[in-house]
């Protein structure tokens, strides 16, 4: 009998015992063993935690099944979830969920009931030759023995191979973290390190008292969310715009981070799962030949948004659209804009996407950022199939098979690899294409023009001083604000040096686990990520041997994968399910 231990049950972790059983040989026993101390769907996705957090993907892009062989989040909603809900008693606490549309978010939660769903019927459809137990246990250790892996939970297991999917883990404070919560523990202040805004308790909050928020992407628009539930504020719409109705609870929120802007918002989904971008130039067949640099190949992904957008962008003109994208995929830009007599109005601005503040002074930018808002609201309001922005945005956020190919088959330099593509390259990435649904931007104009926040321009600076934190632009550093709560609005990021994970401490003490770093200009650059053998996804000890029976993948791999904490689409051959299989395929081999 062959024993198999997965420590992590959210959608890596169930994808990988998805593929363990369907892929079983027919003729050997197995016996999976699946350990979460909060079930199916983990820690993020858990059940127990506040409505007012939702997903940032429309529900029928998201998904379980590799082979679509299920229901997507969506079709589950409709056909399934209402019986389901109810033999878990929860038809009523999910009622407003199942009444969702395809392209509708929903709460973070239901999706980790899908989750639940999903083991539910893995275990139903098991064959013969296959176990699964469940055990809600955290697991605190692992020691390799020669023969076997002992997993130590309330008790020692013995397995042939594990797979970490670990997911996110809560790191020891940086030096100036650790600081800011000496310096709020000894004058009576709020600090919250980065975390997850579901774990953070609001309610110690200095009442009454300025909060001050650095950080302007997701987890800022979880912690707007959270703060207007805890005040009793409202919504309503008037004219197609949010208006915010407070409560009278309403501290004054700063709000702000490096660029000084909160994500682009996500535009509204007119595409159907399978309907993603398909590249026009950066093709398998000319990755596979490609020999230039990565800012070339960050190049021709704009070109790639930019075709999109002049094909929506030029619909009705009156010249010939398919020679002139001909001619665009073919020649120089500038050249082929000018030769068509494109107007500058008519052209993507880079620069305007990126940088949107770019020429705006500090003095004019709490003014700017509404108009920020608008225009963005309005352009993710046209949606990404007719949105001319709205589908350049899309198309560069879905093509990321030629990166993933420049990862795997090691084409960066070390220099490209840490500095360009997850350095400025994915900061940008970021920016442009996950952003939180349109109506969270919407959301947050409504509550600037009520004046519950204010944003500082870019370049935030936090001090401590007076028994108070001071927040202000490194731009700007006359207009500043005092307040006695101060929050980072994001989450962890991962590293295997500073990760609080007991599992994953116990290992790299013992050598098993190693971090994965580059070494350019005469020094050694840390990714955060754990050290693995990129085709097999085999972890790497400390002395740069690797372990043939410890996997590991997802979130603890960021720095060496990329885009770990996205799920899986349906009809999309999903990176997900390809590293799943590539690991599953190594355990039976």
């Amino acid at each position: 009998m062959k024993r198999i231990a997965i420590i992590g049950a959210g959608p890596y972790g169930l994808i990988a015992l998805d593929r363990l059983i369907k892929q079983t040989p027919i003729n050997e026993q197995v016996e999976v063993l699946l350990f979460d101390p909060d079930g199916p769907g983990g820690n993020v996705w858990r059940e127990d935690q506040s409505d007012q957090v939702i997903m940032n993907t429309v529900m029928q892009h998201v998904t379980l099944f590799s082979e679509d062989e299920g229901p997507n989040l969506a079709e589950w909603s409709r056909a399934e979830a209402p019986k389901y809900l109810t033999s878990l008693n929860y038809e009523e606490v999910f009622s407003a969920e199942t009444k969702l549309e395809k392209n509708d978010y929903c709460q973070r939660r239901y999706y980790g009931v899908y989750q639940s769903w999903f083991f539910d019927e893995l275990l139903r459809a098991l064959p013969e030759n296959v176990t699964v137990d469940l055990i809600k246990e955290k697991v605190i250790d692992l020691t390799m023995t020669e023969t076997a892996i002992l997993i130590q939970a309330s008790r020692s297991y013995q397995v042939d191979d594990v797979i970490l999917a670990t997911g996110h883990s809560a790191n020891y404070l940086s030096k100036a973290e650790m600081e800011n919560q000496e310096y709020a523990e000894a004058h009576k202040l709020f600090y919250q390190g980065p975390g997850n805004p579901s774990d953070t308790q609001l309610d110690h909050l200095v009442e009454g008292d300025t909060v001050i928020l650095r950080g302007l992407g997701l987890s800022f628009f979880d912690y707007i969310a959270l703060f207007v539930a805890k005040w009793g504020g409202k919504f309503s719409e008037e004219e197609n715009c949010l208006v915010y109705e407070p409560s009278g609870k309403e501290p004054l929120l700063i709000v702000g981070s490096g660029r000084g802007l909160p994500y682009h918002a996500r535009p509204n989904n007119q595409k159907n799962p399978g309907e993603e971008a398909q590249p026009q130039i950066l093709t398998q067949e000319f990755m596979e030949q490609f020999q230039g640099s990565a800012e070339e190949l960050f190049d021709l992904l704009k070109k790639e948004a930019e075709l999109v957008f002049y094909q929506k962008k030029l619909a009705h003109s009156e010249l010939d659209l398919e020679k002139f994208l001909q001619d665009y995929r073919k020649y120089d830009r500038e050249k082929v804009l000018n030769d068509y007599q494109i107007s500058a109005e008519n052209r993507l601005d880079w620069l305007a996407l990126l940088d949107p503040a770019n020429n705006v002074s500090p003095e004019e930018f709490p003014d700017f950022i509404q108009n920020y808002l608008k225009k963005d609201i309005a352009e993710a309001e046209l949606g990404n199939q007719t949105g001319a922005i709205a589908a350049a945005i899309d198309t560069y956020k879905e093509l990321q098979a030629p990166f993933n190919f420049m990862l795997d088959q090691e084409k960066f330099t070390p220099k490209e690899y840490f500095e360009d593509f997850f350095g400025t390259f994915n900061r940008n990435y970021s920016f442009l294409t996950i952003g939180a649904p349109v109506i969270r931007q919407k959301q947050l104009l409504a509550l600037a023009e009520a004046g519950v926040i204010e944003f500082l321009a870019p370049e935030m600076v936090i001090e401590r001083t007076n028994g108070s934190f001071l927040a202000y632009s490194k731009k700007n550093p006359n207009r500043s604000f005092k307040g006695k709560n101060l929050i980072e609005a994001r989450l962890p990021a991962t590293s295997l040096e500073r990760t609080k994970n007991s599992l994953l401490l116990k290992m790299r003490g013992k050598g098993y686990l190693s971090a994965h770093s580059l070494t350019f200009d005469g020094s050694k650059h840390a990714t955060g990520a754990i050290q693995v053998a990129r085709k097999t996804h085999q972890v790497i000890d400390k002395n740069g041997t690797v372990l043939p029976h410890i996997y590991c993948y997802g979130i603890p791999l960021e720095g060496l994968d990329w885009l770990n904490a996205a799920s899986p689409r349906p009809k999309s051959n999903d990176r997900v399910f390809y590293l799943a299989n590539q690991i599953v395929n190594s355990i039976y081999r």
